[in-house]
């Protein structure tokens, strides 16, 4: 039986046009791919911008004075204060970093004699002990990989500051970004650009003032219960609290690790210390800080920052949240503008 018979082909064409459009857009995906250090580059100056513009705003309208001036005065406070936390935390950080490294063949042999037991008990094939090493070895190699990127990209940052500088001074550059745009759209594109950097400002302040509470806190909670290396695990703390959700649990490892080599009370100290801790963030800290901050659901944040790490290194994991906000920005106005289309004729 010819299951086919009284079945018209149908034959799919495609144009020239819609050939020539598909052959642009990967033309386009392949030169930003090229040029993904430059695009780095100019969104960290717009997020810096954004940061920086409502203090901007605040000293010329307060003072009357330029917003030249302005800038200059916001980038000497800061180199101030920044230099002044080096010179204080320096000296110590470099003392407990040295007796780290000293202690470290020890915490090895700990771990190692550990794990020795765990397989002799479970009969394995040594399968941890392997992972173990491969796992010193990974992060050996990525410490020296992380200080050769920020000493590569210390030249990069002078950039940014003064790309940041000039898009912050210049009021006008908003609209001369929106000219790339059609004529048509360029009003839009004005309005969402000053949307996302207001956006992201505010992200950005709330961020690092989280992270500098966090901070602050673990080292005098560590300091309390009497936990060695506490600027160190601090600090550590501090900085994870950038990777979204995971943060706080990376940042406890370390702490952990090291309490194994005290005792079990010391352990048992520690991991409460860093459980109140978090309690702490997610009922008192997050909701006051972050309350205004745009935020995405747990998983997105997590998967957009491993993302972000894996196509860019530290830029890209750095970078990878507060791009996925500025792109659900745009979706959720595109989403908005074609209901609002499709309600026109209903409403007829």
């Amino acid at each position: 039986m010819n299951m086919t018979k009284g079945v018209t082909p149908h034959m799919v064409t495609v144009s020239t046009l819609t050939l020539v459009k598909v052959a642009l857009i990967l033309l386009l995906l392949w030169a930003l791919y090229l040029i993904a250090d430059v695009l780095i580059l100019l969104i960290a100056s717009l997020l810096f911008a954004a940061a920086l513009d409502p203090w901007v705003d605040t000293l010329q309208k307060k003072y009357h004075i330029p917003r030249a001036v302005c800038m200059l005065t916001i980038y000497a406070i800061l180199i101030a204060v920044i230099s002044s936390a080096i010179v204080l935390i320096a000296p110590p950080l470099i003392d407990e970093i040295g007796q780290i490294a000293q202690a470290f063949p020890h915490y090895y042999t700990q771990i190692n004699e550990w794990l020795i037991n765990v397989n002799q008990q479970t009969g394995s094939n040594g399968a941890p002990l392997q992972s173990l090493s491969n796992a010193v070895t990974s992060a050996t190699t990525g410490a020296f990989s992380v200080v050769s990127s920020i000493f590569g990209g210390i030249a990069s940052f002078i950039l940014v500051l003064f790309i940041t500088y000039y898009l912050v001074v210049d009021e006008g550059a908003i609209k001369r970004i929106a000219m790339i745009a059609p004529k048509q759209h360029q009003a839009y594109f004005t309005n969402l650009i000053t949307r996302l950097q207001k956006q992201m400002g505010i992200w950005l302040r709330a961020q690092v003032t989280l992270m500098a509470i966090i901070g602050a806190v673990t080292y005098l909670i560590l300091l309390a219960i009497g936990m060695p290396y506490a600027l160190v695990l601090a600090m550590i703390a501090g900085l994870t609290e950038f990777i979204p959700y995971l943060g706080p649990l990376l940042g406890a490892v370390p702490a952990v690790i090291i309490a194994s080599s005290i005792s079990p009370l010391m352990i048992l100290t520690v991991i409460a210390a860093y459980y109140l801790m978090q309690l702490f963030e997610n009922n008192i800290i997050v909701p006051k800080i972050m309350e205004k901050a745009l935020g995405l659901s747990p998983v997105v944040s997590i998967m957009v920052f491993l993302i972000g790490a894996r196509l860019a290194g530290i830029a890209g994991a750095l970078l990878a949240i507060p791009i996925a906000t500025a792109a659900m920005v745009v979706i959720n106005d595109l989403l908005s503008s074609r209901n609002r289309s499709e309600a026109k004729p209903n409403s007829r």
